[in-house]
């Protein structure tokens, strides 16, 4: 029986990640903060670990005695602290590759984002470059990479994935938040949802993860995880409205114009110093308004993974969830 830790687990992708490895038999152990609901692990019969990414010390509890490490943990979001995202993102995921390091696991996996790639508006494989974009999430995205990648080369036996836009059932940011936009009316395409969103639905990534987790599996290697339709923003956004019974959406902004208007919007909400995201950013834009074609040959060649769940059965999915949590 392997005994496996998942950082984020008590989140979105964690959540189905350390579900998938309990069903398999793992022991799963969960790094989990002390405000995170801790419900769900609890009923996996999951060990939870108190600590944070920030607190070294709480690392090394947590790496003890586990033979792989799953890195699920992130800040995500585009509206926060620059510093917040580089303590977590870069210095937390250098601190765990450096407390699993020592600890000799067999198998380090770190979760990344095609967001590395900085919105290349084109199909691109892992052989891409690396692209700044001046927000926090990508970047620290990128020099967290890097991070692993270092320690990769001290020994740490490592895999990368990046997956595009991961969704299924208890996703805030991709189906709670549009579930949100459009019963509020506030909803928008850009360019009229023709890009393509470059979707993967979350137990298609959590196959490729437990793929990988495998000690001699991807070692070293970074592999794109994306179904590979050609799923557009319009059809996904239409298909949640459908389930609220809510009519398509029209609404929509060119990206020429909808870029400079969260530009905007982000200088005046830094200049109130308001709590909160503003209703839009540079990083939505270019998340909906540019083409999200990521190619995962590497992974079904290599891995001999295959996507599983697409747009229409995983809507089907969704509302199931949806109902079954009361947005419905």
């Amino acid at each position: 029986m392997v005994k496996s830790l998942v950082t984020g687990a008590s989140g979105f992708i964690g959540s189905h990640l350390a579900e998938a490895l309990a069903a398999t038999g793992d022991r799963v152990r969960a790094l989990v903060r002390p405000t995170a609901d801790t419900n769900r692990l609890e009923r996996l019969g999951v060990e939870l670990c108190p600590g944070d990414l920030t607190e070294p010390a709480s690392l090394e509890r947590a790496v003890a005695g586990v033979e792989r490490v799953f890195h699920c943990a992130a800040v995500v979001a585009d509206w926060e602290p620059r510093n917040l995202s580089a303590r977590v993102n870069v210095e937390g995921s250098a601190a765990l590759a450096e407390a699993a390091l020592q600890a000799g696991v067999r198998k380090f996996v770190y979760l990344s984002t095609t967001e590395v790639y900085g919105h290349p508006d084109a199909r691109v494989s892992e052989d891409a470059p690396y692209r700044y974009r001046g927000w926090p999430y990508c970047d620290t995205k990128i020099e967290a990479e890097k991070r692993i990648w270092e320690y990769h080369r001290r020994g740490l036996p490592a895999t990368v994935l990046r997956p595009a836009t991961v969704w299924g059932p208890r996703s805030k940011s991709v189906v709670v938040e549009f579930v949100e936009l459009l019963r509020s009316g506030q909803m928008m395409l850009i360019d009229r949802g023709r890009k393509t969103a470059g979707l993967c639905y979350v137990t298609d990534l959590t196959d490729v993860m437990r793929l990988v987790g495998q000690p001699e599996v991807g070692l070293g290697r970074v592999y794109n995880v994306a179904d590979g339709a050609a799923t557009t923003w319009a059809e996904f956004v239409n298909g949640l409205a459908a389930l609220l019974g809510l009519p398509p959406v029209r609404a929509s902004i060119p990206r020429a114009l909808a870029y400079p208007a969260g530009w905007l919007m982000e200088q005046w909400a830094g200049l109130l110093g308001a709590g909160h995201r503003p209703l839009l950013t540079r990083m939505a834009v270019e998340f909906v308004g540019t083409h999200q074609g990521f190619s995962s040959a590497r992974a079904q060649r290599e891995l001999g993974w295959q996507p599983r769940v697409f747009l229409a059965e995983g809507l089907r999915r969704v509302g199931e969830w949806l109902r079954e949590d009361g947005y419905i």
